[in-house]
């Protein structure tokens, strides 16, 4: 069955701006719905999954920085139970946002995409910030370097497969 849909899953309020800014400003990933859920946290509800409409791509953003992944197997396990779901992709995030930022951005602290005064007040500043996508493209932001790398234990064996909803230009 092909997905006739999109539901992203993302862990915080900073995943939820960056994936806006992502698929309407710079359109380099497929629109869809996103939703803040962090499933290496939180069990995915039946009462959730049952707004779900038949033909719907699940697409999970997590970090990996974490060492717990009973959550995320139930989490997996229970979409791939489910009859509206008609593919799951992971994409684990290595090992955090801020770690996928630095090495798709030129820059060598992330406070420097923000001008943050520290790393603390960097996720407040990421999420408050007017042209995110300008600040992005500013320090050249690069899809192709963004969600690239493979995680390591105990999530090596969660394949990174964020090429599924990017959009490249050729």
């Amino acid at each position: 069955m092909r997905s006739k849909f999109i539901q992203y899953y993302v862990e915080g309020e900073d995943e939820e701006r960056l994936l806006h800014v992502l698929k309407a400003d710079l359109q380099v990933i497929r629109p869809g719905k996103v939703q803040k859920l962090n499933v290496v946290e939180c069990e995915l509800t039946n009462a959730r999954l049952m707004t779900l409409r038949p033909g719907t791509m699940i697409v999970l953003v997590f970090d990996t920085d974490t060492g717990y992944i009973d959550v995320l197997n139930k989490n997996l396990e229970k979409l791939k139970n489910c009859s509206s779901v008609s593919e799951i992709v992971t994409i684990p995030q290595v090992p955090n946002l801020e770690g996928e930022l630095m090495r798709s951005c030129c820059i060598k602290n992330v406070t420097e995409l923000t001008g943050s005064k520290s790393r603390k007040d960097f996720k407040a500043d990421f999420i408050r910030t007017k042209n995110l996508a300008g600040k992005l493209t500013e320090h050249q932001f690069d899809i192709r370097q963004f969600w690239c790398r493979q995680p390591e234990n105990p999530y090596h064996n969660i394949v990174n497969q964020a090429e599924k909803i990017k959009l490249t230009r050729h």
